[in-house]
């Protein structure tokens, strides 16, 4: 969850739009991980780009569940605290895959998959998908589920440089 000082907001609130509040800052818990989303917003011949960060799984399939012909996901990307990616600072990779299933005792837990290979997993005790019950699949960047789309009627090339 991000939090947020009022001494932050910039403006008052509707600023920059209805029920949005602008802020210079926001805070984290320094432990939990969270996702950079980037959209890209087909409106007529021109694109613009909005940048999102969930912070939890269900509201980043809250957003993949959102495309549509004029919402496209250009790159999903989750930033990993120290304890989970064993560096001194956070990360933030590519990601390529998120996974959910319950562990022996019953036990959610969540496996992130990263463009260098790595498997990032919510528990201290399961790594392997193969020691999960009642898998579900959140994000697959490999498969139709996760595919990144162009807008049809903007142009670009048919390759996607992703984050």
């Amino acid at each position: 969850m991000f939090i947020s000082d009022e001494s932050c907001m910039v403006g008052l609130p509707g600023f920059p739009g209805p029920g949005r509040t602008a802020w210079r800052m926001v805070e984290r818990d320094p432990e939990d991980f969270w996702y950079h989303v980037r959209f890209r917003i087909c409106e007529g011949a021109r694109a613009r780009f909005k940048k999102l960060m969930p912070s939890d799984p269900s509201m980043l399939a809250h957003l993949l569940s959102q495309r549509s012909t004029e919402l496209m996901i250009e790159g999903v990307q989750v930033v990993t605290p120290p304890c989970m990616n064993g560096s001194p600072l956070e990360r933030m990779e590519k990601l390529i895959s998120v996974m959910v299933g319950c562990d022996k005792n019953g036990e959610y837990v969540l496996l992130h998959k990263v463009d260098s290979g790595a498997i990032y997993s919510s528990s201290l005790d399961v790594s392997d998908a193969g020691l999960l019950n009642n898998i579900r699949m959140i994000y697959d960047a490999t498969t139709a589920a996760g595919k990144h789309f162009h807008c049809t009627n903007y142009p670009t090339s048919t390759t996607v440089t992703q984050c």
